[in-house]
């Protein structure tokens, strides 16, 4: 890892960017044939051979001959190419490859459905689509009707590869507004847009990181490889010397066997992962290395952080302490790095929902509708201004636009701070408008699982009778419980919180009754529409439920 000065002078280079951060990582290294990378899934090596480590030598070598091959096929500057894949680190391979031309890669989660993918395409127009078989079967051929397509390829067509240095007239310089790759949002309020991340932008948030002294570590990224935090991260490891494990199995159970067999320092992935991970059995000599949690997108609740933190250790004064540490941040694909953090140890308090402070990247508010800033605890709509939020949507000038205000682009967080202690609530999307008040679906989820102990996982959304919405809650549980026992102590526990009850509670079956999309996130539009007319739902149910206080019988 290199030494806080080294860092400082990367974080001062105005030249380095997300265009040619491979590029710099090799020429600023003092060790550029040390192994850097292991990758859980391998990717074909230019001799043809399926390899998991590199060292940076290694890596620049193969994105110069992926870069040509793509130059041979007519790949030009601005042009995109879409990445649909199993979640692997040839994801960002073909990032890196692409940014040498100025092409542009449009990465897709691998598990999103093809029909949400295909719309990722359309609005973006590829020349170009690099695909595996089983997505390749997914489409149907109905990829080739987009109008720009020109040809498909996938992995196999690295086989031949050979080692080749791209030409010169080839190699693209970015500036600073140049838009460097495409990824995407996820999904869970709407369709997924494309999120444009450019050169300069691309690398704020991690150069920022690179200022901040920090020990030597050993990261497991187990977010999406696709996803616009691995990548972040990534860039950030090359640079600062930092080794990287690219994990590929996001599931708790992947994650715990990546741990066991890899021994990381720090672990980043996303809440989802987490709450899998705290609803096991684990074993505690499988974590002894870890030291932190790293947590990004949407923040982790407070119940599933203390039961990680019992596992793995601290250092205080170099002396190795039992407990980790839980690191929470907030952040988004158009917020570019996490805005808010925390820390949470064994002696952290619990304080529902809070969020953390504004890291220094950022200026952060909470602001009403007309652009005033909110006044301290009064709700309000989450904005940021940084240098590492993106420049827009691809081909969606309105939804950028309309996501703007007063200088601040807004995440559809809704948020309330006291002083400097930001506390996050809900997905302005999700806010549940009943009659007893407003409910926050995020901050009453965060309840149920505090107060609730057999509740491993939950969601709450918004239910209707008539026209009236009334909160509904979908509860994951260790062991048996009763339906009407839980709704009526969660409903006590949402009183005294100060929000509305429960209309209904139901114990998932399966873990399809709590619907995630391909990052992972809670489909609360999926729940709204399940329980979008209660009455009829509860006469048709076959599940074990409990409305307004009394159990509904099993079918």
């Amino acid at each position: 890892m290199l030494n806080q000065e080294a860092r400082t002078r990367i974080y001062e280079d105005e030249s380095v960017g997300g265009g040619n951060a491979w590029q710099k990582a090799l020429e600023l290294s003092p060790h550029p044939d040390k192994t850097c990378l292991l990758a859980d899934r391998p990717v074909i090596n230019c001799d043809g051979i399926l390899q998991s480590e590199f060292n940076l030598r290694q890596l620049d070598e193969l994105a110069e001959s992926w870069a040509s091959f793509y130059w041979d096929r007519g790949v030009r500057h601005r042009d995109r190419v879409a990445v649909w894949i199993d979640d692997s680190f040839d994801d960002q391979l073909q990032l890196a490859a692409l940014a040498r031309l100025g092409a542009i890669p449009l990465l897709i989660n691998g598990r999103m459905l093809p029909e949400p993918a295909l719309s990722l395409m359309a609005r973006t127009n590829p020349v170009g689509l690099y695909t595996d078989a089983a997505h390749l079967a997914l489409l149907e051929g109905r990829h080739e009707k987009l109008p720009e397509l020109r040809w498909t390829i996938t992995p196999e067509d690295g086989l031949g590869l050979g080692r080749r240095m791209l030409a010169e007239r080839a190699r693209h310089r970015h500036s600073d507004d140049d838009p460097v790759f495409l990824c995407h949002s996820s999904g869970t309020t709407g369709t997924p847009k494309p999120v444009i991340w450019a050169h300069k932008q691309s690398l704020a948030g991690p150069g920022w990181r690179l200022s901040v002294p920090e020990d030597p570590a050993i990261l497991m990224s187990a977010a999406p490889q696709s996803h616009s935090s691995a990548i972040a991260y990534t860039f950030y490891s090359l640079l600062c010397g930092l080794p990287l494990i690219a994990f590929s199995d996001q599931s708790g159970p992947g994650v715990a066997r990546g741990v066991r067999e890899h021994r990381p320092t720090r672990i980043l992935a996303f809440n989802q992962t987490y709450s899998e991970l705290a609803a096991m059995e684990l074993d505690p000599d499988d974590f002894t290395s870890v030291r932190e949690w790293q947590n990004t997108g949407d923040s982790a609740h407070d119940a599933h952080i203390r039961k990680l933190i019992r596992h793995g250790h601290h250092l205080a004064d170099g002396e190795r302490l039992p407990g980790s540490v839980f690191s929470d941040g907030l952040g988004s694909s158009e917020l570019g790095w996490a805005t808010l953090r925390r820390y949470i140890d064994r002696d952290t308090p619990p304080r529902p929902r809070f969020m953390g402070n504004p890291v220094p990247a950022g200026e952060v508010a909470v602001l009403r509708q007309d652009g005033s800033r909110a006044a301290d605890g009064e709700v309000g709509m989450f904005g940021l201004r940084s240098r590492s939020v993106v420049p827009g949507y691809w081909n969606d000038a309105d939804t950028y636009y309309r996501s703007r205000l007063v200088g601040y682009w807004l995440s559809g967080d809704l948020a309330y701070h006291e002083g400097d202690d930001f506390f996050l609530v809900d997905r302005a999307a999700d806010a549940i408008h009943s009659p007893d008040g407003p409910g926050y679906s995020v901050l009453m989820e965060e309840i149920l699982l505090m107060h609730l102990p057999e509740v491993a996982d939950c969601a709450v959304a918004a239910g209707h009778r008539g026209d009236t919405a009334r909160p509904v809650a979908v509860v994951r549980t260790t062991e048996d419980a009763d339906p009407a026992d839980l709704l009526r102590r969660a409903n006590s526990a949402l009183r005294d919180a100060g929000q509305p009850a429960l209309a209904l509670l139901e114990v998932a079956a399966s873990p399809a009754d709590i619907p995630t999309g391909p990052t992972g996130k809670v489909l609360k539009r999926a729940l709204r529409e399940k329980y979008a007319d209660l009455d009829t739902y509860l006469a048709t149910a076959t599940g074990r439920f409990a409305t307004d206080g009394e159990a509904a019988p099993l079918r």
